[in-house]
């Protein structure tokens, strides 16, 4: 097929990073949390107003914390992923505790509010004026009552998280908007959830089919496994999140980076699971086994709380690592123009923006209602590998009815030369006898034998007009689905009438012609030796196939035994006649045509009309 030139692509991966940039920048100054606004804490207090709770408040500012007994230092939450990093913090493991006083200062004394303490890393409790109002190890929404002094504490002890603590800042707001983030952020969930999976079970159903090749698996994990890390949200509401769903949700990612790069692979053309080099298979084989190694390293870390720095260089070396092979794929697969170079390079772009985005956001970014960029991203990412799959299993069934319409050629070839040699030993035949024959006429006509001579040549005449013809249309596959019923029928006593004047070249595919002529006769040729089975009259078949005015005439005449119908109700007329009608019909109309059976005085008719200039 004609390769589009690399300037297309470009545009098309132009494109594809500017929507994703659009995504990105629409969530990060619309939907998160570090950009809601005032009010603002300070010195460990904060005040809510009326006109601040018509919208919910991000709890952001002005938290006092004091890591393992340190000094309170002020901090904003999500400002240290981990108590290492926070003064006084010497490992990601340990205790700290989080102060804030909210102060309300609307029109009435006090107010009934709810508070979303959302993940937690480690076991926590939550103190509201000293009384506990939540524990344990996820977060809560927790009903409150604000006045002018409500003073929230929270105590975390962590011990297996390689994050620890608040990294995420709570939510005050009232019971409808609380209720309203809940079904934004079940939404979602389900989206992240049911959206992959329906694409996964997609592509492993063209897998199981037949119709796609390794490139649909790879598609299908990579869904799958999208599946998996976009479960946290429901994962998290359940109760059941833990280190160990840190560490699935870990490997899923990984999973998901490594899965992109085997589909961009195999779209760029890049048999690199099959590479004779040693060195390029055992690559190959290392990406897969990422996955493994991210899953057993984050179930490790509990056991092994000196591991977590180089765990997470180690992440970044994968996603950096993964994203740079998949650019490799993309400019390979540019380079040599593949099919699917366009998708490829539309992914590395996408993933390129949600790196950039990444960078730009300084982790001064969490959803209120919608996903994170990476989730956003990921989304994209199936979106356009699902394109490019339903573009390749078009494209590979396509090749398939290519690859079938050459089969019946071949077909319709050998049984055509078939044919033709049975013709040539006829005629040998013949021009054998043709000798014995003469002599025969002349010792008639010597003995004056006129009326012996007369009959005799009668006899020949009716013998040359049974034999069946070389030649029955110049359509190859014409010829030879009618040489393989009709010349057997008329061996077989049938009478056989057929004029076809057709080309040598039809619009349609050799399939359709072999698959509609094969029918027609097959059920004509049937219903006569039933008709002399039975013997209810003359058997015979009389076709016409013409070619005219951008139109194809087809009539079908044969004997047919008496009470026979192309009814599709009757099981008895079924047996006898119509066998095939509906997959007639289907091309017919699929070419724009129109199909008549009928049954009259002991003859079925068929006549097609197929537009040929459609």
């Amino acid at each position: 097929m004609p390769h589009r030139p690399a300037h297309r692509f470009a545009v098309h991966a132009a494109v594809a990073f500017l929507l994703a940039g659009c995504v990105f920048a629409i969530a990060y100054h619309y939907d998160n949390k570090y950009l809601f606004g005032p009010p603002y804490g300070s010195d460990g207090v904060i005040e809510v107003s009326d006109d601040d709770l018509d919208r919910l408040v991000p709890l952001v500012d002005g938290w006092m914390l004091s890591v393992d007994g340190a000094p309170r230092t002020e901090t904003f939450i999500g400002q240290y992923s981990n108590f290492s990093y926070a003064p006084g913090g010497t490992s990601a493991f340990g205790s700290a505790v989080y102060e804030l006083t909210l102060s309300y200062v609307g029109a009435q004394r006090e107010r009934a509010l709810v508070l979303l303490v959302p993940e937690v890393y480690g076991d926590f409790t939550l103190y509201v004026n000293g009384v506990v109002a939540a524990a344990g190890g996820d977060g809560a929404q927790v009903g409150i009552v604000a006045d002018r002094d409500t003073r929230l504490r929270l105590e975390v002890r962590n011990d297996e998280h390689y994050y620890s603590g608040l990294v995420y800042p709570p939510v005050l707001g009232t019971a409808q908007q609380m209720a309203n983030v809940s079904f934004a952020n079940a939404l979602s969930a389900c989206v992240l959830v049911l959206g992959p999976l329906a694409a996964a079970l997609f592509a492993f159903a063209v897998r199981r089919k037949r119709d796609g090749d390794a490139l649909a698996r790879d598609f299908g994990v990579l869904c799958a496994a999208f599946a998996v890390a976009g479960a946290h949200g429901l994962v998290w509401h359940l109760g059941a999140a833990g280190a160990w769903w840190y560490a699935v949700e870990d490997a899923a990612w990984t999973c998901v980076l490594v899965s992109a790069v085997s589909v961009a692979a195999r779209a760029a053309g890049l048999a690199w699971t099959r590479d004779a080099r040693p060195l390029v298979r055992r690559t190959a084989r290392a990406l897969w086994a990422l996955p493994v190694v991210t899953l057993a390293w984050a179930l490790s870390i509990p056991a092994l709380p000196g591991g977590i720095e180089a765990y997470g260089l180690y992440q970044t070396a994968v996603r950096v690592g993964c994203w740079a092979l998949f650019a490799v794929c993309a400019a390979v697969g540019l380079r040599d123009r593949t099919d699917e170079a366009r998708f490829v390079l539309c992914g590395c772009a996408v993933l390129g923006a949600a790196l950039v985005a990444n960078l730009l956001d300084n982790n001064a970014y969490e959803p209120m209602y919608g996903l994170w960029q990476s989730e956003y991203a990921g989304l994209l990412l199936v979106g356009v590998f699902a394109w490019m799959l339903v573009e390749r299993v078009r494209r590979l069934r396509l090749a398939t009815e290519q690859v079938r319409d050459l089969e019946v050629q071949v077909r319709a070839a050998e049984a055509g030369l078939r044919h033709l040699r049975s013709g040539e030993e006829a005629t040998r035949a013949a021009r054998h006898d043709l000798r014995h024959h003469a002599a025969a006429l002349s010792r008639l006509i010597d003995a004056g034998e006129q009326e012996r001579c007369r009959a005799y040549l009668v006899e020949l005449s009716g013998q040359q007009e049974a034999e069946a013809p070389l030649r029955y249309a110049d359509n190859l596959v014409a010829n030879a689905v009618m040489a393989a019923y009709l010349a057997p029928a008329q061996a077989a006593g049938i009478e056989v009438r057929c004029e076809a004047r057709v080309p040598a070249e039809l619009p349609l595919r050799d399939t359709e012609l072999s698959v509609l002529l094969s029918n027609l006769l097959s059920n004509a040729v049937e219903a006569c030796e039933r008709v002399r089975a039975e013997g209810a009259g003359r058997p015979f078949v009389s076709l016409s196939m013409r070619a005219q005015d951008g139109r194809l005439a087809v009539r079908c005449e044969n004997a047919a035994v008496p009470g026979a119908s192309f009814s599709r109700t009757s099981k008895a007329d079924a047996s006898r006649h119509g066998l095939g009608l509906p997959a007639m019909r289907q091309i017919v109309e699929r070419h724009g045509g129109a199909l008549y059976a009928d049954v009259e005085g002991g003859v079925a008719v068929v006549r097609i009309v197929i537009r040929l200039d459609g």
